[in-house]
């Protein structure tokens, strides 16, 4: 998993490996999830639908939508964000329009919409990653506070 480098005129210098902060918490129920490019402002991830984020009709779990909202879309911030800020979600609205199979891979593209000091507007789009047809979009709003900046592990 990718690392986001955070230096140069952007501020302070230091990587944060994406794979550790997605790794703890509520955020482990994600298992499996390959965050395979990470731009200004944008992310591509894919998630293969494992028994893990199934619900029990075999299919992607919405709880995991709403979390693949929110994870990818906070990295996307992060990457647009000047402090690299995780924030605080303020807003989270995802629209489900189709369901994703066992077996199945998802593609996942979040892209920062605006990037101001105190907000940030995120959107996320969920693909059959096969066929491309959309399977869920979300929207997030990001609260960058002076105190939502990543602390360094002790």
């Amino acid at each position: 998993m990718p690392s986001i480098y955070f230096g140069g005129s952007r501020g302070y210098s230091a990587t944060m490996d994406v794979k550790a902060l997605l790794g703890t918490g509520f955020d482990r129920t994600l298992v499996g999830l390959d965050l395979v490019e990470i731009g200004e402002g944008r992310v591509r991830a894919c998630l293969v639908v494992t028994e893990a984020v199934q619900n029990f009709f075999g299919k992607l779990h919405g709880g995991a939508i709403a979390t693949l909202v929110d994870d990818v879309g906070t990295v996307a911030v992060m990457t647009a964000d000047r402090y690299r800020r995780v924030g605080v979600t303020t807003d989270l609205h995802v629209s489900y329009l189709a369901a994703a199979e066992a077996g199945e891979t998802v593609s996942i593209d979040a892209e920062v919409l605006r990037c101001g000091l105190h907000l940030a507007f995120v959107e996320v789009t969920l693909r059959r990653e096969l066929r491309g047809d959309i399977l869920a979009r979300g929207r997030m709003t990001k609260l960058l506070g002076s105190d939502t900046t990543l602390k360094s592990p002790r």
